[in-house]
């Protein structure tokens, strides 16, 4: 959720990325006919990419702006964020001062969906021109803005801003590389992870009473800001690593010294840091003229209650630094919990391997030796011999499922979803989309889904004409496709927007941006997702390596041993892939919910990828174990054997609610349950179609591989 504008230039590039191998191939063979892909070599180079993402030192996508003596800053403000409430608010909403004119919002499509809301400051700065303090405006208080007040505060919420597309930080960056190469990158990188507080500033305070004396709440009304400044053109070196650090050092400097551009005696800087040190000051001292702003912690603080005349102010101060440009994100975007990833990356590889020996096990053994065994029987006439185990049910194993027309729904939604994500987070973790620009990944997402349309049509139809053997009702598939999961996300968004505008949350989406998700969902997803409903409808059904008989075999109503009930297959076939991304899921909820940033792409995207692995694995197992239970049944079942993996998804989102996180209040939860709920159904449709599309490959190879009558 970073902010601001970014101007056109030359993207720098840092010659000191990293990347790591973090994958490998491995290939199973059964007669030299099935060729099973478990780790393939196109996801090597994507996890290389991934590995080299996760040390990138600069953000891609970010270009330098250049700036010279005198020229106007625009300083914008975000909307009210806090790390214990999952609500976000417009900054006007609290008694601030408001700026000349209208306030002015520049925002994509994609952060009005994420609740941020970018609006005018009511100040500005000239380049290099150090301010000692500027009395902007004075407000009284009524009855309902203290009250609101003293609810953010107690809220902790905090304020936002932006310049040169950074957001105001309240550390001090000079200690954070000092520190960094001190005592090195990944200690500082721990020191800052157990943190995170120092985005923004407070809103305000509370002094606890005693006995004798109440609470009493004060607001946070003079900020100091110190800009950090540094020359343009390139350096030649970089300086390495993280660091963290209390409080802010301002103060003015030289302006005078930079660089000569172009043989130009003005220096021309690029911004590196924007640092805050917010007081409370009682408006009197604010007016006086023994104000000190670089010392506003030691006078009296600004209490307030309903009546109470606040005067706000601010002081600038421009600092030459040693930062260079292609550093200034490395504070807000380090990976959070390097070590736990890689610990985490590491084990999920050994599950996969694991896996991939007890798949390798099946398909070179004993499947193999099965189908052996039955051609030789085959061979010799041998009447007398029944089949056992998954050949006695080749006649029925492709008798089409209950529910067909359901089943092709979730399979073409699956695909849907699962590609986009996918597509978005290799981009993502490439470097293809900018982590500095403000709801770029969300845009991305929204855009590219309706895009992609066409594929789940293709995908959901086919799979409807190969269930029922025919091409009738193409037309309404195709469209029930491009329209159930847009058709839920809209509905929740539509619940989620009714509640949070009557609580005056910013996070619900104006109107505007709904009506544009809506019309390209009718006018661009709905036709795309029929076009590839009809492509699909030019091919005939699959033919089926073995024939259907008429009478439906019967089936055992209770299996031999509990261990092999087809229900405790299913759950057990979900567990494995939501160990694997288990450790990555604290980070990703802490960074939508608590309002912090996530920058660990590549580590997303190669988890997602051995996600897949193993629920490949695990399909393959389940689905071969079903039908050693003489159970043709195997459609729906391979379906909800990787679909379970949503079920543990949506009790660690439980978990982490009560448990882990800091949120207070039932608004919160709403929003967070509404939010899980919809990552739940994608992982479910996703999940879903990747094991039953394996099942459906592999049921087609070891069946084509006997002879049956």
């Amino acid at each position: 959720r970073a902010g601001g504008r970014s101007a056109p230039g030359e993207t720098r590039r840092n010659p000191r990325k990293a990347s790591e191998n973090l994958g490998g191939a491995r290939v199973l063979r059964m007669e030299g006919r099935t060729r099973l892909g478990l780790v393939g070599l196109v996801w090597v180079g994507a996890l290389i990419a991934a590995g080299t993402q996760a040390q990138a030192y600069v953000v891609p996508g970010s270009f330098p702006r250049d700036y010279r003596q005198g020229d106007e800053l625009e300083v914008h403000v975000n909307a009210l964020y806090s790390n214990v409430t999952a609500i976000t608010y417009d900054f006007y909403s609290l008694p601030f001062c408001e700026p000349e004119g209208e306030a002015h919002v520049d925002e994509s499509l994609g952060e009005w969906f994420l609740g941020g809301r970018i609006k005018q400051a009511p100040f500005g700065f000239k380049f290099l021109d150090n301010v000692e303090k500027n009395l902007t405006c004075k407000n009284t208080l009524d009855r309902n803005s203290a009250r609101d007040l003293r609810n953010r505060i107690k809220e902790k919420y905090k304020v936002r801003m932006i310049l040169d597309n950074l957001p105001v930080t309240r550390l001090s960056l000079s200690k954070f590389f000092e520190l960094s190469k001190k005592y090195g990158e990944d200690a500082v990188e721990e020191a800052v992870d157990t943190g995170y507080s120092y985005i923004g500033y407070e809103v305000g305070g509370q002094v606890h009473g005693n006995d004798t004396h109440k609470a009493q709440w004060y607001i946070n009304n003079h900020l100091t800001f110190s800009v950090l400044t540094h020359p343009a053109e390139p350096t030649g070196s970089l300086s390495q690593g993280f660091y963290t650090g209390d409080g802010t050092n301002v103060g003015p400097s030289d302006p005078a010294k930079g660089n000569e551009a172009n043989g130009d005696d003005e220096p021309v800087l690029n911004i590196v840091g924007f640092q805050v040190y917010a007081c409370s000051v009682d408006s009197e001292v604010l007016r006086s003229s023994d104000f000190e702003a670089q010392n506003c912690d030691k006078y009296a603080k600004q209490y307030f209650e309903p009546g109470t005349e606040v005067q706000y102010s601010y002081a600038v101060y421009f600092q030459e630094s040693e930062i260079t440009w292609d550093e200034r994100w490395l504070p807000f975007l380090h990976i959070r919990g390097k070590p736990m990833h890689w610990y985490s990356f590491i084990d999920s590889l050994l599950i996969a391997l694991l896996l991939a020996i007890l798949v390798a096990s099946i398909l070179l053994r004993t499947v193999n030796l099965d189908i052996k065994r039955y051609e030789q029987l085959t061979a010799n006439d041998d009447i007398g011999s029944e089949d056992t185990g998954w050949k006695l049910v080749s006649g029925d194993v492709f008798r089409n499922p209950p529910k067909p027309n359901k089943l092709s729904l979730y399979i073409g939604s699956g695909v849907h979803v699962a590609t986009c994500l996918m597509l978005s987070l290799l981009l993502m973790a490439c470097g293809m989309i900018s982590a500095v620009k403000r709801g770029a990944f969300m845009t991305w997402i929204i855009v590219t889904y309706f895009l992609l349309a066409v594929i789940g049509g293709y995908t959901g139809t086919r799979c409807y004409i190969n269930l029922t053997r025919g091409k009738e009702g193409w037309r309404a598939m195709a469209f029930k496709i491009g329209a159930f999961f847009p058709g839920i996300a809209i509905s929740i968004l539509t619940l989620m927007n009714i509640v949070l505008s009557a609580n005056n949350s910013s996070q619900a989406v104006p109107f505007m941006p709904m009506f544009i998700v809506f019309l390209m969902w009718v006018f661009l997803a709905l036709p795309l997702s029929v076009i590839g409903g009809f492509i699909a409808s030019k091919r005939d059904p699959v033919k089926y390596p073995v024939r259907t008989n008429q009478i439906p075999r019967e089936i055992a109503q209770k299996p031999a041993n509990w261990l092999t009930h087809p229900l405790l297959l299913t759950m057990l076939a979900g567990m494995l892939p939501f160990g694997v991304m288990y450790v990555d899921l604290y980070y990703i909820f802490t960074a939508m919910f608590e309002n912090l940033y996530y920058y660990a792409f590549g580590f997303l995207f190669g988890m997602g990828i051995i996600t897949g692995i193993v629920c490949i694995e695990m399909s393959i197992v389940s689905t071969y174990m079903l039908l050693c239970l003489e159970d043709w049944r195997w459609w729906w079942r391979s379906f909800y054997a990787g679909g379970s993996v949503a079920i543990y998804f949506f009790l660690y989102g439980l978990s982490f609610l009560f448990l882990d996180s800091n949120l207070v209040g039932g608004l919160s939860a709403f929003v967070f349950m509404c939010y899980v709920s919809m990552m739940s159904l994608v992982i479910f449709l996703g999940m879903g179609a990747l094991s039953f599309s394996v099942s459906y490959l592999f049921v087609r190879k070891i069946y084509g591989a006997i002879k049956a009558d």
